[in-house]
């Protein structure tokens, strides 16, 4: 079945001439999209069968055709259009022996010389021949799918409602609007590229990478949503438990190899900054640089962190089964813990079993290729334990949905990547690590342990001294 309808480009009989190069890209298009179903042998086959071969004699057979009726000047053939059929047919000519001269030469000269080589020389030409054929293993297929689904989903943005009087003048969208779209994309193609084993879990990938961007404010084709049954009133984004593991992997951010005071530092549990501002140097394009400032823009690096934390968290109520406040449950546990002097670790540890036990996407969706749980069985969680710590991190963050609410900051100190694990809470260090994140804001998310502390504990003297 081709990828594009025969309806919109029909094929030329053999009596018929190509009239534009619109089937010429109707061909490449069904042959590239052959291409990527399978193992690029389908696409060779609709070169060789439907493609360069019957539009350069169709193209040549046309121009004659139209030359001889020219020639016994019959009336309803037009002059200019013979011409418009040589000239196609030559450039078509053209293309065809550059890109034979381009890609064929050198791979026939190459065969040449291997069989007039000796049998080391011919086994090493073997080897590379396979190492190439080997580079596209399934892994890299399904990256390429997720990819390309992950384009047709941010291919439209949803256009805000029109405040001013003027309908008939569009709003031009600002700098931080754009910047904010174009991270988006770029998180989006970030998740996506993740090479997976199987295609079901592709698949997987694929629908998570759709329902991202339909919650980051991209506007998914009508066929797609109904496919991913996808409800404006209910956001969802993890339909699998898999899920949580991937966005960890993708967005929490690798402080410990990171330089501080750096830009690209934070040991928030999501980090949605893919390029580096200190990179937009003179070496760089004109295009490059304006491409990274809007790719690094502050506010809306922190605008779509808060949108992502928001999503997480609306899934894991939504599509998880989980309804509990996990602030008033870090609350509960740090009060805990400084009574009976535990340490960060033991309480996180204590988030994560809750996460475990309360947080699965199995209680509302069934994937066909998952086992059916036996009767007299209970369903459990398939979040492993590290994923399910920093996944209560998250829900720290985020809060409840209709409480849009400031995170205090001894939940932000138990949410921070580098609070070390053996800090006991209610200890100095932890009132230091606390009075740190009061005094700095949101900015203590850029800033290493000991800044913050150093910063705390400023601010305890300056407040003895008053």
């Amino acid at each position: 079945m081709p990828f594009v309808s025969n309806t919109v480009f029909p094929s030329p009989s053999p009596s018929q001439s190509p009239s534009s190069l619109l089937h010429l890209a109707y061909e490449v298009a069904n042959c590239a999209y052959n291409g990527f179903r399978g193992d690029f042998s389908g696409a060779a086959a609709c070169l060789r069968d439907s493609g360069l071969h019957h539009l350069l004699s169709n193209a040549w057979q046309g121009a004659t055709r139209r030359y001889q009726a020219q020639a016994l000047d019959v009336p309803s053939v037009p002059r200019m259009m013979g011409a418009a059929d040589v000239v196609f047919a030559c450039a078509l000519s053209v293309l065809t022996i550059g890109a034979v001269r381009r890609y064929m030469l050198p791979e026939l000269r190459a065969l040449e010389n291997v069989f007039s080589a000796d049998e080391r020389a011919r086994r090493q030409w073997r080897l590379e021949t396979q190492a190439q054929l080997r580079r596209r293993t399934p892994e890299d297929l399904t990256s390429m799918r997720q990819c390309l689904a992950a384009f047709d989903a941010t291919q439209a943005v949803i256009k805000p409602p029109s405040s001013s009087t003027d309908s008939s003048r569009p709003l031009r969208p600002s700098h931080r609007e754009l910047s904010e779209q174009r991270i988006a994309e770029a998180l989006i193609l970030h998740i996506a590229d993740t090479p997976q084993t199987c295609m079901a879990q592709s698949d997987r990938v694929a629908a998570l990478c759709q329902l991202l961007a339909h919650g980051l404010g991209f506007k998914l084709p009508r066929a797609m949503r109904e496919a991913l049954r996808v409800d404006d009133a209910r956001p969802s984004l993890v339909r699998y438990d898999g899920a949580f593991t991937l966005l960890r992997e993708r967005l929490e951010p690798d402080w410990r190899n990171d330089t501080a005071d750096s830009p690209t530092f934070t040991v928030h549990p999501i980090d949605v900054q893919l390029f580096d501002p200190a990179e937009t140097t003179d070496d760089l394009s004109k295009e490059t640089r304006v491409a990274r400032r809007m790719l690094t823009h502050p506010e809306a690096l922190r605008h779509v962190r808060s949108r992502v934390v928001a999503l997480i968290a609306a899934s894991v109520r939504e599509d998880c089964g989980s309804a509990a406040d996990w602030r008033d449950l870090g609350e509960l546990a740090l009060s805990a813990a400084a009574q009976r002097g535990l340490s960060c670790d033991r309480v996180l540890g204590a988030m994560g079993l809750a996460v475990r036990s309360g947080v699965s996407a199995r209680f509302a969706w069934r994937w066909t290729d998952e086992p059916v749980v036996p009767p007299g069985q209970v369903m459990t969680s398939t979040i492993p334990a590290e994923v399910a710590q920093w996944l209560a991190r998250v829900m720290l963050i985020a809060g409840k949905l209709e409480k849009r609410t400031p995170c205090p900051p001894r939940l932000e100190a138990l949410a921070r990547g580098d609070t070390p694990p053996s800090l006991v809470i209610g200890s100095t260090d932890w009132l230091d690590l606390v009075e740190g994140i009061r005094a700095l804001g949101r900015k203590h998310w850029g800033a290493t342990y000991a800044q913050v502390r150093e910063a705390g504990k400023r601010a305890g003297k300056e407040g003895l001294t008053r």
